[in-house]
């Protein structure tokens, strides 16, 4: 596991260059009964100084045995799980001596800030042991401060540092044939995920050293690059033009503030009027406002006769209807797709050449959908930086009342709302109307362009003729970040859909160098900008780096690590959605799998288009199914601590993960080696349109 050193002493994006002192790197600390006080002061002090900390124990005063502490840490020092470690006892003689039976261990006791320094300049030391019962807590601060500021001046020190490892190295070759023995080659029937390397990364990635993982945050941008270097170590090389990312362009805007004004009436954003947020046009000045009714062209009924284009167009939300609420468009009187399409009025305003739009709703739905909106709407608001498709999808859009367009519409041929209403009784429409009035609008909205990582692992199959066919495994990486101050880590959300990616990437390259590789290609792939509209898996979608028409299956894997309220007490479950949508085949293949390796039980309570949760919708698995890849979602529920500052690795059931990674390995190994891909033989009873 060199990739975390490798990871954290990348001086070009970790090193604080204001003080010397290397941030966010990985600490092991450990103690006896002596020091648990002390160890946590020291915790506290590195964690201030950007790092993250293994706490390895004890943390209670009743007497242990110091080697398991010793050995916990110096494991992690040895494996690359950490970059540096710590050790306290009594003495510091029997912590240094247990973790310098670490081959990859040089365990040095100081008892002054300068003996700590020369353990780092003369001995490349990588664990300090400190004597709790020898010095005070202002000198172990020095001692702590000391080591990590210092560093290896090579040279003669190289030499003699060399010295100490070649005996144990010698050693270790005369052992080879043994450990071989015992290193036997596993068969993909017998795989179980690592709980344990589970829980290393996820005590990492859902630290407050990664600030929460918000899309285009320091914390995202860090934890991209642990995962790059976790592949990397794996043998995975970069796929995509050299490299394990695939950059995502976004936008940030965020609307403070606006203002509408009509003649001499004006109406204040949030209050007076609602809109779409991520405003490609903010400033309109003395623009015409023309009355075009419910803003309807069609065969059947055209509100834009005597329209001359230009300015911003009003029309009233819905379609007209008689005064029995019944649609005055269809020949039975029911609702037609006009009741509820605004989008096809905005593509038709645009295709005429509005530069606006502004939708009148009754004063009773414009109150609704302002209690929904407000906070939305003022809210940093993220995208996909890129022209956007499909006319009428980048004119501003505003909602105003009934009221308030009336004052807009008195002294005009209109008149009223209710007046437009009572001229269509008879089934025609009436004629684009100027109001006489211009219409000025200015927008406060801030916009940041920036790009945020997708991370791919890409593993190419053995089998010639189905090498070019893919698997994706998919996780969501980023979190909501630091919200009202406190950093919300998303342990679960998705941490645990993470590493779990991460361990399954880990089984498959052991057997794929060990030559039981799988047939097909197995892209495993870690998403940016879920939390945010399910964005890095949509821009995969769209520019893929391998082609859809050759991904057999999408496995996402997504908040997996808790119970939910009606699981309470009964771990052994997972929830699947979408398994059966698209694939007969592909449902099998998880039946199979689960009743074969795990015997987990199944919950489909959330696999139906009339969920109202709408969990189908809200993971990235669906940029795949909308494009007719068979997917599987595997899910265990929310929980009391979703999006909330609780959702911490303490909490995860890091067992469960295992076992619900085991299916999803199974399931996956099963599709990536069968002889035909998982035929695509359902219509899907989900829509396409979120």
């Amino acid at each position: 596991m060199n990739f975390q050193i490798k990871f954290f002493f990348d001086a070009n994006r970790f090193m604080n260059d204001g003080c010397g002192y290397f941030r966010g790197m990985i600490v092991s600390i450990g103690c006896d009964h002596a020091g648990p006080s002390l160890k946590a002061l020291i915790s506290e002090h590195l964690k201030e100084k950007g790092h993250d900390i293994l706490n390895r124990g004890t943390d209670c005063d009743n007497s242990v045995d110091y080697p398991d502490h010793a050995h916990a840490v110096a494991a992690d020092v040895e494996g690359g799980n950490a970059t540096l470690g710590i050790l306290i006892c009594g003495s510091a003689n029997g912590v240094a001596m247990t973790a310098n039976k670490h081959a990859g261990v040089r365990a040095a006791i100081a008892w002054t800030s300068e003996i700590a320094a020369l353990g780092r300049q003369h001995n490349n030391a990588n664990v300090l042991c400190i004597p709790a019962r020898f010095v005070s807590e202002q000198t172990a601060l020095e001692m702590v401060d000391a080591f990590f500021e210092a560093s290896f001046e090579g040279g003669r020190h190289e030499r003699r540092v060399g010295k100490i490892t070649c005996a144990m190295v010698a050693a270790l070759l005369a052992m080879a044939p043994v450990v071989a023995q015992l290193s036997l080659t596993p068969e993909w029937n017998q795989v179980q995920l690592d709980a344990g390397q589970m829980r290393m990364h996820l005590d990492v990635l859902a630290s407050d050293g990664f600030e929460g993982r918000e899309t285009g945050e320091a914390g995202q941008k860090k934890a991209a690059a642990y995962l790059e270097a976790f592949y990397a170590s794996l043998g995975f090389e970069p796929c995509n033009d050299g490299s394990f990312f695939q950059m995502v362009p976004l936008t940030n805007t965020q609307i403070s503030g606006g203002t509408i004004h009509v003649g001499q009436d004006s109406l204040v954003l949030a209050e007076g009027f609602l809109l779409y947020p991520g405003l490609d046009v903010t400033t309109l000045t003395n623009e015409p406002l023309t009355f075009v009714g419910h803003g309807i062209q069609a065969k059947e009924w055209n509100d834009y006769k005597k329209y001359k284009g230009g300015g911003v167009v009003m029309f009233l939300d819905g379609e007209p209807t008689s005064e029995e609420g019944l649609s005055l468009l269809s020949s039975d009187g029911e609702a037609t797709e006009w009741a509820k399409s605004l989008s096809d009025k905005r593509e038709i305003a645009q295709a005429k050449g509005a530069k606006a739009v502004v939708v009148v709703m009754s004063d009773a739905d414009f109150d609704m959908r302002s209690s929904r909106m407000k906070r939305w709407m003022l809210r940093k608001s993220t995208t996909i930086d890129r022209n956007k498709e499909g006319a009428g999808t980048d004119l501003p859009t505003l909602f105003i009342s009934e009221s308030a367009a009336n004052v807009w519409l008195k002294g005009s041929k209109v008149e009223n709302v209710e007046s437009h209403k009572a001229r269509i009784q008879k089934g025609k429409p009436t004629k684009a109307t100027n109001v006489g009035k211009p219409l000025s609008m200015t927008i406060d909205q801030m916009r940041q362009r920036f790009e945020a990582e997708n991370v791919l692992a890409y593993m190419e199959g053995l089998d010639p003729q189905l090498k070019d066919e893919i698997v994706v495994i998919t996780s969501h990486y980023d979190h909501v970040g630091i919200i009202d101050g406190e950093v919300h880590n998303g342990a679960d959300d998705d941490g645990s859909g993470t590493v779990t990616v991460m361990e399954l990437a880990r089984q498959f390259s052991i057997l794929n160098n060990q030559g039981q590789g799988p047939r097909r290609s197995v892209l495993f792939m870690n998403v940016v900008g879920e939390e945010k509209g399910l964005l890095g898996s949509e821009y995969y979608a769209d520019h893929p780096i391998f082609p859809l028409e050759q991904t057999v299956t999408n496995l996402n894997i997504d908040m997996i690590g808790r119970t939910d309220e009606a699981h309470e007490g009964d771990p052994r479950y997972v929830y699947l959605i979408g398994s059966d949508k698209l694939s007969s085949e592909l449902h099998e293949v998880s039946e199979f799998a689960n009743e074969t390796y795990t015997g987990l039980a199944l919950d489909y309570t959330y696999n139906a288009p009339d969920d109202p949760n709408r969990f189908y919708y809200r993971s990235d698995h669906y940029n795949f199914a909308k494009n007719n890849i068979p997917v599987i979602f595997y899910f265990t529920g929310v929980h009391e601590d979703y999006h909330k500052p609780g959702d911490d690795s303490d909490k995860i059931m890091f067992s469960k993960m295992a076992e619900i990674g085991k299916l999803v390995f199974h399931t996956a190994w099963h599709v990536a080696n069968i002889d035909n891909r998982p035929v695509v033989d359902r219509v899907n009873d989900f829509s396409n349109d979120r």
